[in-house]
């Protein structure tokens, strides 16, 4: 009896336009090219190794996500960095995990509760891991606060606005971190999602929210301060 057949080899499920686009997006989310940089198509087809009308083409969704910006003579740019785009980026985040956290109060499942729960644990095992870890445990909690919402809307808005959350918390980790420790900053919004009470959960998740974003502009004046030359 002949053996089954040999499985065959998964289809690649991105055109060479979309790993030139992941890649520069993992390479700006994670700091590697810096808020404001330069970018050209000719270097950036040599650093990929693929053509210039792929890495245009990546380009054109990076500016979609706003990650990149074009700029005079063809030229691109990584999206600044300032404390305006910090602020859009916290209240935008603000209102949609609010309303996140207003829905899951009233349609928390038993499930859904451990799911948090297990988000919170991850939290507490990264503790004093490196800033990647602490980064993707903690977007991992907001993010999970969002999907079990099952409201489909929300959760493609949250999506969209992803890249930038994670790319400004990536960059003030590395320059100004200053979320320790992270388990017990995030017990209170647990405990008020389950509480029942859509008023109180979104108000804890907005706080929480606002206090972030209180501590990235301290962090980025003081970077800012930092760069500037004595006179």
């Amino acid at each position: 009896m002949l053996g089954a057949p040999p499985e065959d080899p998964p289809i690649a499920r991105h055109s060479l336009a979309d790993q030139a686009m992941l890649r520069l997006r993992q390479d700006i989310v994670q700091g590697r090219l810096a808020p404001d940089e330069v970018l050209t198509e000719q270097s950036l087809s040599a650093r990929l190794g693929v053509g210039r009308g792929t890495v245009r083409t990546a380009l054109f969704s990076l500016e979609a996500d706003e990650l990149v910006v074009r700029a005079p003579y063809s030229n691109w740019r990584v999206a600044p960095l300032n404390e305006q785009v910090i602020w859009e980026i916290y209240t935008l985040r603000e209102a949609l995990e609010g309303l996140a956290a207003r829905v899951l109060a009233d349609r928390l499942t038993e499930n859904g509760l451990i799911r948090l729960q297990r988000a919170l644990a991850g939290l507490v095992a990264v503790e004093d891991a490196s800033a990647d870890a602490r980064v993707a445990a903690d977007l991992h909690l907001h993010r999970d606060i969002v999907e079990l919402t099952r409201h489909s809307h929300l959760i493609r808005r949250y999506a969209a606005l992803s890249a930038k959350i994670e790319w400004l918390y990536r960059w003030s980790e590395r320059h100004w971190p200053k979320r320790r420790p992270m388990a017990d900053s995030h017990i209170h919004l647990i405990q008020a999602l389950t509480g029942g009470d859509g008023d109180a959960a979104e108000a804890a998740v907005r706080l929480h929210i606002s206090i972030s974003l209180r501590e990235d502009l301290d962090g980025f004046r003081e970077l800012q301060a930092q760069s500037v030359d004595p006179v």
